[in-house]
């Protein structure tokens, strides 16, 4: 993490067809953008969160900010449906692989 001070939280969650981009950190002060050098390489993130995001913002929270993008996905194709479910049931009958419940929230400090 580049922006975030103290422990940094990384949550992902799937909501009415989007996907919800959830960061909080310790800094309460907003994101600001900047204008970048085209030869820099950092200073495009809110630029790039704007251009995905159907929606985004920032709140002050206890102890620090939450930032936010909400990212609407594809609608799956018939097709695309039928080769994850082959994917999926194919996995199921091998006896190496086993599922392991695994949270989408990352801590990162």
């Amino acid at each position: 993490m580049v922006h975030g001070e103290g422990p940094v939280i990384v949550a992902l969650c799937h909501h009415r067809g989007n996907l919800v981009i959830d960061v909080t950190d310790s800094n309460p002060t907003g994101p600001q953008a900047s204008c970048s050098d085209e030869r820099e390489e950092t200073g495009r993130g809110l630029a790039l969160v704007e251009f995905f995001a159907t929606r985004s913002g920032w709140e002050p929270c206890e102890g620090g900010k939450r930032v936010w993008a909400s990212i609407a996905l594809p609608k799956p194709t018939p097709t695309m449906r039928a080769a994850v479910l082959r994917r999926l049931f194919s996995a199921r009958q091998s006896p190496r692989v086993r599922a392991v419940p695994e949270s989408l929230t990352l801590a990162v400090s």
